[in-house]
């Protein structure tokens, strides 16, 4: 069996803490190459994780033979044009969140992935959390019954003076604020959990259109009948980063999961009411998804979250500003 030839664009502080050491961990790869713009940054990553091209041209990464998966980790707005690209050169793709900034454009991305006979895959990291995968495992177990509320925040906390990094303020490259930057994360993990597709979202954010939203409040609901109430925002200093999942014969709590790089507690309260708790660690989530990447490549196999889940999430987040600009409650057709 060969090994998976990595190619990165985009040299931020995820795929610098992340992402790299992720394709570096797993004995199946190969990193082939990096890419940024920047000649001096190129060449440090290249050295730092021992990739064998270091390149300022995405095009001419492109065109190296030994490449065969491309890592995208760059602006928002660039990310559909990428895949494109990518796809057109027969490459498979892992792109980071959000797969692009409207749903006009995840179909298309998606589109000419299938084309190309490549795998899209999604960095959705959350759903190789531990507490999420477990969370998930009871909820199909029926031991808290029928799922029918779930409520759900996520914040880094304050950020002062906004949102770091030029470009996440700017909604021609980053599309929109919070909802991209922390709430597509948040989104996911509830679909997953649900194992359903949302039917019907209202939203409102803190913001007209226009400006970058710091705080997205929103109600789903899901195909199955389950409702959830998800808040995202980035300006208070205090956040719980928790979840509370209550069913017809249960509830699951998770504190300090949602946000947390130091790991947290999920509580399981059933029958006579006393909780059994467990305490996660932190992992590095994004290097889980990568590895789970790199497996189904190897293998020959479909990998989730893929370019589907790409395209739910937008169409989701499309919905959600579509409610919050117009005062509508949309209902999504897939």
């Amino acid at each position: 069996m060969g090994k998976n030839g990595w190619g990165l664009i985009g040299t931020g502080r995820i795929a610098d803490e992340r992402i790299l050491p992720g394709i570096k961990a797993h004995p199946g790869n190969d990193l082939i190459a990096v890419v940024s713009r920047d000649r001096t940054r190129s060449n440090a990553f290249a050295e730092k994780f021992g990739a064998r091209h270091a390149y300022t041209s995405y095009e001419e990464m492109l065109r190296n033979p030994d490449v065969t998966v491309v890592a995208i980790h760059t602006p928002n707005s660039q990310h559909a044009e990428q895949i494109i690209a990518a796809a057109r050169a027969g490459k498979h793709v892992f792109c980071d969140k959000p797969m692009t900034t409207s749903t006009a454009d995840a179909e298309r991305a998606l589109r000419e992935c299938e084309k190309a006979g490549v795998r899209l895959g999604i960095n959705f990291h959350n759903r190789f959390m531990p507490p999420f995968i477990e969370t998930r495992r009871i909820i199909e177990s029926g031991e808290i019954g029928e799922v029918h509320l779930v409520q759900m925040e996520a914040s880094p906390g304050a950020r002062p003076g906004g949102r770091l990094g030029s470009w996440r303020l700017d909604p021609a490259i980053a599309g929109l604020g919070t909802t991209y930057s922390i709430g597509v994360h948040i989104f996911d993990i509830v679909r997953y959990l649900m194992a359903s597709e949302v039917e019907r979202v209202s939203a409102l954010f803190d913001t007209p259109r226009g400006v970058m939203e710091e705080t997205n409040v929103a109600l789903l609901r899901f195909g199955n009948g389950a409702l959830a109430q998800l808040s995202v925002h980035e300006n208070s200093p205090f956040p719980h980063n928790d979840f509370v999942i209550y069913g017809s014969q249960g509830r699951i709590t998770g504190r300090g999961l949602t946000r947390s790089r130091d790991g947290g507690v999920l509580e399981v309260m059933t029958g006579n009411g006393e909780p059994r708790t467990t305490e996660f660690p932190a992992i590095n989530a994004h290097g889980a998804c990568v590895a789970a990447m790199s497996d189904a490549l190897l293998e020959g196999r479909e990998f989730a979250p893929s370019g589907i889940d790409g395209l739910r999430s937008a169409q989701l987040t499309d919905a959600m500003a579509r409610s919050a600009h117009d005062g509508l409650h949309v209902r999504l057709a897939y």
